[in-house]
């Protein structure tokens, strides 16, 4: 179930893809007065990046005061569905089936964990479909309904990039997998990021 209402006061699972994402995200969330907490749930990255990834996010939390839940990281969970659509295009269905793991685990945290509702901060990235995430959040069956945001309008991406760049912490340069890494030619061993 899709919300798009009041959340003054509301607990709210945010669904964190990664620290910059995060920064065009929670502002928002703030000043519109809802309790932020932060899902760190991304099996799709590869180790040694995760833990990039990672870092950047406790800072972020840090740096908002906001509550940071990591769940165990299993990469080899995400290829169970992924390395069958290893040429697939970026954006194609790989990237559904592993959008729709976030969420559909995230979804199931917030209704497990009392929150009101959840949200993702995929939509910051101009990479990302938002109408995609929005239609693979409506059909989730779980109690707490998906906040839908795309948080890339009034400019949450320049924001997030300004914030990134302030704040001095890491912005990767591919979406997190080996797939998209290979695709896009980035380096997931140690590249220094965009």
């Amino acid at each position: 179930m899709l919300y798009n209402g009041d959340i003054k006061s509301k607990k709210l699972l945010l669904h964190a893809c990664c620290g910059p994402c995060s920064l065009g995200a929670i502002e928002p969330l703030l000043s519109d007065g809802a309790a932020v907490s932060l899902f760190f749930y991304n099996p799709c990255i590869v180790d040694g990046e995760f833990e990039r990834r990672l870092d950047a996010m406790r800072f972020v939390a840090e740096h908002y005061g906001l509550p940071l839940i990591v769940p165990a990281h299993d990469y080899s969970q995400y290829l169970s569905y992924a390395a069958e659509h290893a040429a697939a295009r970026e954006g194609g269905e790989r990237c559904a089936l592993c959008i729709d793991d976030r969420l559909l685990v995230s979804a199931r945290y917030a209704d497990e964990h009392g929150f009101d509702m959840y949200s993702t901060t995929l939509t910051v990235s101009p990479h990302k479909n938002s109408k995609l995430i929005f239609s693979l959040a409506e059909r989730n069956a779980y109690g707490a309904p998906f906040l839908a945001r795309d948080f890339k309008k009034r400019d949450g991406f320049l924001r997030s990039t300004r914030l990134t760049r302030e704040l001095g912490i890491y912005r990767q340069s591919f979406c997190g997998c080996e797939f998209s890494a290979i695709g896009s030619g980035a380096s997931y061993a140690g590249g220094d990021g965009v």
